[in-house]
């Protein structure tokens, strides 16, 4: 099965020396530069908000480069030595990371402190081949997000032994005015009904009044495959629903969703749904992934 390729997505790349600095893996607990503790997140929407908490306190890295997939990143050895000499790491969990478990298992094993965002929210659930599953994006609705704050900041305020209070408090009035201007861009909307590449928008789904249809991916990890009756399951819905866009992101299978776009003469939009572009900070992301739909649902 291909994805999108990168030339199709050269819109959401990053330059390869940003990558280098992002995603470095020299490892040690305390930044060269400044001596200061280091803190590693797995993916760079979060290390926004991550960086905003810290501030000058703490050097944040990001283990999964700007780019890839991350149900699909593997590893390499620098990677698992920046998470041993971390200071701490702060991880989504609930599989989104599929292939870094047994490596954060590994660091906290090891004295690291592997704070979970997903073990701090009200989760969703959805039904995956007859079973409950717990969807992992929990990132695409801002106060979702926030409500991870508190304990995250307590934590930080453990193993930095700082008192991060102030900025928490600051960090959550933002993301709800974040909350407060999503909700503005998709009240546009009269009938926000929602194909995507794989089930990732269940969250922003519920905050913002859409409805997601389906996937092309009927699994919340791309790693998954669908089979040709569930693609024309999908479009028998899609179509039923007066569904007037795809929406497409890392993962999905490009020939798979530009066929759908095609026989259901709909728009094929790529969505930016797991990492920050070039410059972006977490309300950039937000909102343009809400433009995005709000465009071509009007």
């Amino acid at each position: 099965m291909r994805t999108i390729p990168r030339s199709r997505l050269r819109q959401f790349a990053v330059p390869a020396a940003a990558l280098g600095l992002i995603a470095s893996a020299a490892g040690c607990a305390r930044s060269p530069e400044a001596n200061r503790p280091t803190v590693v997140v797995t993916y760079s929407v979060l290390a926004d908000i991550v960086t905003d908490l810290v501030g000058d306190l703490a050097t944040v890295r990001v283990i999964i480069p700007n780019g890839q997939d991350p149900h699909a990143f593997e590893p390499s050895a620098k990677d698992v030595e920046v998470l041993n000499s971390a200071a701490m790491i702060v991880a989504n969990g609930l599989q989104l990371e599929e292939h870094l478990g047994q490596s954060l298992d590994a660091a906290a094993r090891g004295g690291v402190a592997v704070f979970y965002i997903s073990d701090h929210v009200e989760t969703q659930t959805l039904l995956e081949e007859g079973a409950t599953v717990i969807d992992p994006h929990l990132w695409l609705d801002p106060l979702t997000l926030s409500a991870a704050i508190p304990a995250l900041t307590q934590k930080l305020n453990e193993v930095l032994e700082t008192d991060l209070t102030t900025r928490s408090v600051m960090v959550r009035q933002h993301l709800e005015s974040i909350n407060a201007r999503v909700a503005a861009i998709m009240a546009k909307v009269n009938n926000c009904t929602l194909v995507t590449g794989h089930d990732e928008m269940g969250y922003f789904a519920t905050r913002y009044g859409c409805k997601v249809i389906g996937a092309i991916i009927p699994s919340l990890s791309t790693s998954a495959e669908a089979t040709a009756g569930q693609i024309a399951d999908l479009k028998s819905l899609a179509t039923a629903a007066n569904t007037r866009a795809i929406f497409a992101s890392v993962g999905t299978p490009t020939n798979v969703a530009e066929q759908l776009a095609k026989e259901m003469n709909v728009e094929l939009v790529e969505l930016s749904t797991q990492m920050l572009l070039e410059g972006d900070r977490y309300e950039q992301f937000i909102v343009r992934v809400a433009q995005q739909i709000s465009n071509a649902l009007k």
